[in-house]
C-alpha cells in the first residue's frame, strides 16, 4: 500500500508514538498525526514515533517527572526551564563536551547520517514542495550543536549538518547547514523536497551526542523565522469515537435481536418501527389500540443464528430491553410458543425513552420455535394532550441472550 495515497483520516490508527496521554473522548496521541497546516508543520521532539540504532547513543526524554541522577555521561544539568511542552530530548551518553576530549567516530560522533540514534516523527503533507527546517535546540559547549535530517529513510545532502552557533546556554532556534568554509552556516540551509501529498517519515540522527532538542517546525515560507516557544504543535487528533446509544447497559452478550430488524407484528393492533427511537411502538393515537395487547414474533431459524444447523440452543440469560416513557407504564410478555416466560410491567420514570432491562432467565430454542414480545399503549393520566392526556406507545427496543 502506498501510505502516500491514504487519506490522513483514516491513518491515525497505525501510528505508535512514544508518549501518551488519556482523555475523556478515547482519543490519545497514539491516535493522532503530525500534519502540515498552512504550510507549516510543528513537531515536540518529544513526540516521535520510533528510535532505532540506539544502542551506542539514545534520545532520551526529560519533563517534569526527570532528575539530573539519570545516571548518564552528562555535563550539564536539565533544561526544562523555557522548554515547550516542558519536556524535550537529550543524546546520551555525552562523552565530548569539547575539542579536547576524544573524538570517537560512530561512537560520540557520527559524520554519516542514519547510523546513530535514528527517530521517526511521521508528518501528513496536504502540499508537496521545498520545506525549509528549523530545529530549537540547547547548546552549552562546542560539541553538542549538531544534528542530521531526513526523509523516508534517505538523507539528502541539504538537510544533512544541522548547526547551532548562536544563542548557547539557551533555548535558540536554527536552520543553518554546516558548511566547510563556514561551520556556523546560514539560515534557510536546510530544507528538504516532499515529492508529493500524504505521509512522509521525517528522520533525525546523531551528529554529535549532548545535543538537546525541544521542537522542530518545517515551513514553505523561505522568509519565515519563529521566536520563542514557536506555535504549537500541528497535531491532528480523531475526533471522540460515537457512544453506543442502544442497549448502553449490555456489556456482555452472544446475540441481539433487535425488535425492528427481528419482529414482525401479528394480530390485530400493529406495532410500527419508530426510527428515531430504534424501537417497536404502539401508535396511540388510534383509540382501538389502546390498553390492548400488540403482538410481534419470529421463528426461529433453521442455524440459529450460526453457521450450522442444530438441534437446540440453550441460553444462560435472556434480556428483553423495553424504553421508559414519562406519559404511561406500558406492560410487557414475552412467549415461546404460545406459553407465557415472562410479564413485566416499566416503572415510572422522569425521562422519556430510557432503556429498561427484564431479566428472562436461561432459555432453550430449538429451529421453529415462535418468540413472540406483547406490549400495551396504557396512560398514566399526567400527561396532557388534545384535551385527554397522553399514552406511552409500548415501545420495545429488543431481546438480549447470553451463552
Amino acid at each position: 500500500m502506498n501510505m502516500n495515497s491514504i487519506n490522513k483520516k483514516s491513518i491515525f490508527t497505525c501510528l505508535l508514538f512514544s508518549l501518551s496521554t488519556t482523555n475523556t473522548s478515547h482519543a490519545s496521541i497514539k491516535d493522532s498525526i503530525i500534519t502540515t497546516e498552512n504550510g507549516i508543520a510543528v513537531i515536540e521532539a518529544e513526540n516521535y514515533s520510533a528510535q532505532f540504532n540506539a544502542d551506542t547513543r539514545r534520545w532520551i526524554v526529560f519533563n517534569n517527572q526527570s532528575n539530573n541522577a539519570h545516571g548518564l555521561a552528562d555535563s550539564d544539568t536539565l533544561h526544562l526551564e523555557g522548554a515547550s511542552n516542558d519536556a524535550y530530548i537529550e543524546l546520551l551518553p555525552d562523552t565530548r563536551t569539547n575539542h579536547y576530549e576524544p573524538l570517537v567516530h560512530d561512537v560520540n560522533f557520527s559524520s554519516a547520517p542514519g547510523k546513530l540514534a535514528v527517530l521517526t516523527y511521521p508528518v501528513y503533507f496536504d502540499t508537496p514542495g521545498t520545506y525549509f527546517v528549523w530545529a530549537r535546540a540547547y547548546s552549552s559547549g562546542s560539541e553538542d550543536n549538531g544534528l542530521h535530517v531526513g526523509l523516508n529513510n534517505t538523507w539528502p545532502s541539504t538537510s544533512q549538518r544541522l548547526q547551532l552557533c548562536e544563542g548557547k546556554n539557551k533555548w535558540t532556534w536554527s536552520s543553518n547547514q554546516r558548511q566547510k568554509e563556514n561551520h556556523c552556516g546560514k539560515p534557510n540551509t536546510i530544507w528538504l523536497d516532499i515529492p508529493e501529498s500524504g505521509v512522509h517519515n521525517i528522520t533525525l540522527s546523531m551528529r554529535e551526542d549532548g545535543f538537546e532538542l525541544d521542537k522542530i517546525i518545517l515551513t514553505q515560507d523561505p522568509d519565515y523565522k519563529p521566536e520563542g516557544l514557536g506555535p504549537s504543535e500541528t497535531r491532528y487528533t480523531p475526533s471522540p469515537l460515537s457512544l453506543k446509544k442502544t442497549f448502553v447497559e449490555v456489556q456482555e452478550y452472544s446475540l441481539i435481536l433487535e425488535a425492528p430488524q427481528s419482529f414482525e407484528s401479528v394480530g390485530d393492533v400493529p406495532f410500527y418501527h419508530d426510527r428515531r427511537n430504534d424501537a417497536l411502538g404502539i401508535d396511540a393515537r388510534e383509540v382501538h389500540y389502546r390498553n390492548v395487547w400488540a403482538t410481534s414474533q419470529l421463528k426461529v431459524p433453521e442455524k440459529m443464528w450460526g453457521k450450522k444447523v442444530s438441534a437446540q440452543k440453550t441460553f444462560k440469560n435472556v434480556t428483553l430491553v423495553t424504553l421508559g416513557e414519562i406519559d404511561g407504564e406500558s406492560s410487557y410478555k414475552v412467549l415461546l410458543n404460545g406459553n407465557e416466560i415472562g410479564s413485566f410491567t416499566n416503572s415510572e420514570t422522569p425521562t422519556d425513552y430510557q432503556e429498561n432491562y427484564f431479566d428472562l432467565g436461561s432459555l432453550t430454542l430449538k429451529p421453529g420455535d415462535i418468540i413472540a414480545v406483547q406490549a400495551k399503549a396504557v396512560t398514566n393520566g399526567k400527561i396532557p394532550e388534545s384535551g385527554g392526556t397522553a399514552y406511552a406507545r409500548g415501545r420495545w427496543r429488543g431481546l438480549v441472550f447470553k451463552e
